[in-house]
């Protein structure tokens, strides 16, 4: 039976850290006023991390640790917290106001009630030690989020060795001049700055995360886990927007051929690789990583790729390929990297050996326009989710089965946006009808016709008999997904949010419940989908995807956490599809945000007005369409009601 630690949540999270510079001397000097200044401040830290998004989980007197669900978000409301703390020292006298270091890190960390732990928190902590007074230190893994997305730049401070952390952790500092040092000139000392509380705080959190850690994971080495690896998009080397395609395709098939090779693999596809690949193993808990290039000379394809180990960052496994660029050639080569690696990390001790299914084929195409129709789905429309994409990705995918009939990822694709079409966009291709169902369902048949255990056609499946009500088969199909691929991001948050949807209104009254044809199981599905959300979130640990964040926000909506709801789609942001900008409109109208929820209420207004002259009858219809066969369809008289308190007709 597992123990208590066994059965801790475990999330991918970014921290902030933060405490008062010489407090225990300001307090010896004037106790009433440093108490009066830090209440102050401390109204300035709530305000600001509430209006980011953030949570703050712990308070001992100066010390703050704050979750946030975005890295952008935590960066951003820490320069903003240390510009307000600054500004409002310059109304004070010369040693009256109070400076901040800071501390941000985003990685694995355990649910503990309220509070959090775990390597994620304790580099966070480390990191706020050694930054200047009014300045900002973050990790590499957080750099490669931010980078060119907030008003400041950083200052490379090389690999920093932190107390109690094993590795090596490459340090910036944001370039800010908010306090009394100047982060250009600051040199950070690693020995105690930090107060008593912190020091004490990551000691324990150190001692009391690593146990926990160890009763999961069993024995590894530091918090890293030898079952997780990371795959590096693959570098184009070109701004080619089709070897970019190309690229992205390439990277998420390693990434599905590798969870279906060995399914107790945990397979994290990230969008950007850090600048230090060491911080992947302190910063995500990634044991391996794989990474290459992708170049094409001519009529030929020039692929290089890696297998490192993050903890020695010494390379287990590289090979090059220079062949002749055909689709045959491209899934040649995927099969012949996926039986390497794992070959490498069988013979490497570090995966179970019995868990390695040595059957992967991917099967794939011959024909080059209809890969490049695949990877465009994927490499593009997954990040855009416009109308207008949706349409051309429809129209290739359903030439690229023509041209293939075997090409087993095209059906299911075909499978998927079919669904999508009769659901997501039901203002914009009224020809998705039923019709349009019963083609999806031929699609994912013959997908699974020619891969019987392919998971991301048993996912599609399960999504269509969502739209048919029923229940069962959506549990069953979704079952199997699960068990063909239980560490695919794309899977598993597929499954997230229909069985989210079809879980709405468990905790109707039992008249509601008749109304709305809630079943018995409704809670059960309900809790199902939230926990394959969580697992996908900590699978694609940054949000290369966007099904997870929609299990999760829709779990927030079905139970009122309107916060988090928002926070989960800030962190896919797709203002170009209307269902993002009704979900973040419902959010803000929740919290009591007029302004933002009008703006983005107005945004879908726009979108609607493109295709229909009445765009609140076209919502009513998208409602029912989208979550009329669940307990979702309760929403639909209320939402209408929160549009026309914003004066739609």
């Amino acid at each position: 039976m597992a123990n208590k630690e066994d059965q801790r949540e475990r999330k991918t999270s970014t921290i902030l850290a933060m405490d008062v510079v010489g407090y225990s001397e300001k307090m010896g000097v004037d106790e009433e006023g440093t108490v009066r200044q830090l209440e102050f401040c401390r109204g300035i830290v709530e305000e600001t991390v509430g209006s980011h998004q953030g949570r703050i989980f712990s308070v001992a007197g100066d010390a703050f640790m704050v979750e946030f669900n975005s890295a952008l978000s935590a960066v951003k409301s820490g320069i903003a917290i240390q510009e307000k703390v600054a500004s409002h020292n310059e109304s004070l006298g010369a040693d009256e106001g109070l400076e901040f270091r800071m501390g941000i890190n985003m990685g694995d960390v355990v649910v503990d009630g309220e509070n959090l732990l775990g390597d994620g928190v304790n580099v966070a902590a480390r990191l706020e030690g050694i930054a200047p007074p009014g300045g900002i230190c973050i990790s590499d893994i957080v750099h490669s989020v931010v980078k060119g997305k907030v008003s400041c730049g950083f200052i490379d401070q090389g690999e920093q060795n932190l107390k109690n952390i094993n590795e090596p952790v490459k340090a910036y500092y944001a370039d800010i001049k908010t306090g009394s040092a100047d982060p250009k000139k600051f040199k950070p000392k690693v020995s105690g700055s930090k107060t008593m509380y912190m020091a004490v705080a990551a000691i324990l959190v150190l001692a009391v995360g690593l146990y926990i850690f160890q009763g999961m994971q069993g024995t590894t080495q530091s918090g890293a886990d030898f079952q997780r690896i990371a795959i590096l998009p693959l570098d184009a080397g070109s701004d080619d927007q089709a070897m970019l395609n190309l690229a992205t395709g390439l990277t998420q098939d390693l990434s599905a051929g590798l969870s279906t090779a060995a399914k107790k693999l945990n397979i994290v596809t990230l969008t950007e690789a850090p600048s230090d690949l060491g911080s992947l193993y302190a910063g995500i808990g990634t044991r391996y990583f794989i990474n290459g290039t992708i170049r094409k000379a001519g009529s030929n394809i020039r692929i290089s790729v890696n297998l490192t180990d993050t903890s020695s960052m010494s390379t287990i496994w590289t090979k090059k390929y220079d062949k002749e660029f055909t689709a045959a050639n491209i899934f040649s080569l995927q099969d012949e990297i996926v039986t390497n690696v794992i070959d490498s990390l069988v013979g490497n001790g570090a995966v179970l050996a019995q868990e390695v299914a040595k059957n992967f084929s991917a099967t794939g195409t011959q024909n080059l326009n209809a890969y490049e129709c695949v990877n465009f789905v994927r490499g593009q429309y997954f990040k855009v989710l416009s109308p207008a994409m949706h349409a051309q990705g429809l129209e290739c995918l359903r030439k690229a089965v023509q041209d293939d009939p075997e090409y087993k990822e095209a059906w299911a694709l075909l499978g998927h946006m079919l669904a999508w079409g009769y659901s997501l966009y039901v203002p914009f291709f009224q020809a998705v009808d039923k019709k349009g169902l019963s083609e999806a369902f031929e699609a994912v048949d013959n997908a699974i016709r020619i891969d019987k255990n392919y998971a991301r056609a048993y996912a599609t499946r399960a999504e269509l008999h969502f739209y048919e009500g029923d229940w069962d088969q959506l549990m069953v199909n979704a079952e199997r997904a699960l068990e063909l691929a239980p560490g695919d991001a794309y899977s598993v948050g597929h499954l997230s949010y229909i069985t989210v949807i079809s879980g709405f209104g468990c905790k109707f009254s039992k008249q509601l419940k008749i109304e709305f044809g809630v079943d018995e199981k409704a809670c059960d599905r309900l809790e199902w989908g939230y926990q394959r959300a969580v697992l996908a979130h900590q699978l694609d640990a940054i949000s290369s995807l966007s099904f997870d964040n929609y299990g999760l926000g829709l779990y927030y909506w079905a139970t009122s956490q309107w916060q988090k709801q928002l926070a989960n789609y800030q962190e896919v942001p797709a203002p170009d599809f209307h269902w993002w900008n009704m979900h973040i409109g419902m959010a803000y109208h929740h919290l009591g945000n007029r302004e933002m929820a009008r703006q983005h209420f107005e945004a879908v207004k726009t979108q609607y007005l493109s295709v229909a002259p009445s765009p609140i009858s076209k919502v009513e219809a998208a409602f029912n369409t989208w979550g009329g066969r669940s307990g979702f369809g309760i929403e639909v008289p209320r939402s209408t009601k929160i549009l026309e308190s914003y004066g739609w007709d």
